[in-house]
């Protein structure tokens, strides 16, 4: 803990500068005393939440005289968190968005911004802090030409981002587009309309596109990016036998199905139609599974136990888990897949060492695939 933060003794100082936070209004506050936003690690009070580093720094002025400057001290779980959980507050790292949204539930924009960063009029966003980018689809697109919804072979038809002109996979749709590549779950969210909030639909992963005619926000023809997106689920939400790969219906050695799982990784090209797609997105997710539990050979490569168990066709039993992001779904890079044993799978989902857990299986998997 930093020498300075030892010298924060006084809660009240702290009350002090929440209040001073909430009178002033948080973008105030901190240009005041000139700190940024600390999504990462947060302060916990009252229903509300608030920048750790910054409320320590303005609690050490009001109870010594002088605020501390942001580039006095450190902020995160090593300084400022147990500083302010000493003096009775509720503090700590800002997990993953899906972990604490609730499918179903309805927010409003400005408090998802509070927690995670967001530009409060896009459609597309994109926080730096997490590993998330952050869908709305409402009724309101309509007006330049997006028709959002699902088709009955359980796939979201989501229109890209850009009013006029042709859309381009720049900026949000890029985003969108390469999501597996950089390692970020996409979420989605229902716009009900203004003043009512949105409601989250939960992870989803990106399957492949269409380009479609239709007009701008100035009624000119012009071609959109049309996403197909399939709801996807976490080793927290989804059925274990839901994670294993089907028997290998054509015996391969392990350099084909490693070509395949590559190649089944890479973006998702533009089908036919959108019932192509979700086919398309199982089949590639099927095979980079299949190469995986190939490569473990029976073998947890977390804790480089032997399978718990065998199924029923006398095969190791084990999960894939992707550690880039948190769904445990869809095609992506065999480098960032494991295949473990439901154990591990638990302990890096649920365990309080999850992430270095899940940080030692990233580090074994690289070596793997160099």
């Amino acid at each position: 803990m930093s020498k300075l933060l030892n010298q924060l003794t006084s809660p009240e100082s702290v009350l002090a500068a929440i209040r001073e936070c909430d009178e002033s209004g948080r973008e105030e506050f901190l240009r005041r005393y000139g700190y940024k936003h600390s999504r990462n690690y947060l302060l916990h009070h009252n229903g509300q939440v608030y920048d750790s580093k910054a409320i320590a720094g303005v609690a050490y002025g009001k109870q010594h005289g002088v605020a501390l400057k942001a580039s006095e001290f450190s902020g995160g779980e090593a300084t400022v968190i147990p500083c302010l959980r000493r003096l009775g507050f509720v503090a700590g790292k800002n997990e993953h968005p899906a972990t604490q949204l609730v499918r179903g539930k309805t927010y409003f924009r400005k408090d998802l911004i509070a927690l995670f960063g967001g530009q409060l009029q896009a459609g597309i966003w994109t926080p730096k802090e997490f590993n998330a980018v952050f869908i709305f689809s409402g009724e309101s697109g309509k007006l330049y030409g997006y028709y959002d919804g699902w088709t009955q072979s359980g796939v979201f038809r989501y229109t890209g981002e850009g009013q006029l002109d042709d859309m381009t996979f720049t900026n949000g749709n890029r985003a969108i587009r390469d999501h597996r590549q950089d390692g970020k779950d996409l979420l989605l969210f229902e716009d009900l309309g203004k003043g009512k909030g949105v409601r989250y639909e939960g992870l989803f992963d990106f399957a492949s596109w269409d380009e479609v005619e239709a007009l701008d926000k100035d009624k000119k023809l012009r071609k959109t990016i049309v996403f197909n997106l399939v709801p996807v689920n976490t080793a927290a939400s989804v059925s274990a036998d839901d994670l294993v790969a089907q028997p290998d219906l054509v015996p391969l050695s392990l350099d084909q199905l490693r070509v395949l799982a590559y190649a089944a990784g890479a973006s998702g090209a533009s089908p036919e139609n959108s019932g192509d797609a979700k086919k398309s997105w199982y089949k590639r997710s099927e095979t980079v599974k299949r190469y995986v539990l190939a490569r473990a050979a029976g073998t947890c490569e977390a804790c480089l136990l032997p399978a718990p168990f065998t199924k029923k066709d006398g095969s190791p039993y084990l999960e894939p888990h992707h550690t880039k992001r948190l769904s445990d779904e869809g095609p992506d890079h065999p480098a960032w897949v494991g295949a473990i044993c439901p154990n591990c799978h638990r302990r890096i989902h649920s365990g309080a060492d999850g992430a270095a857990w899940n940080e030692e299986l990233q580090g074994r998997l690289r070596e793997l695939e160099r």
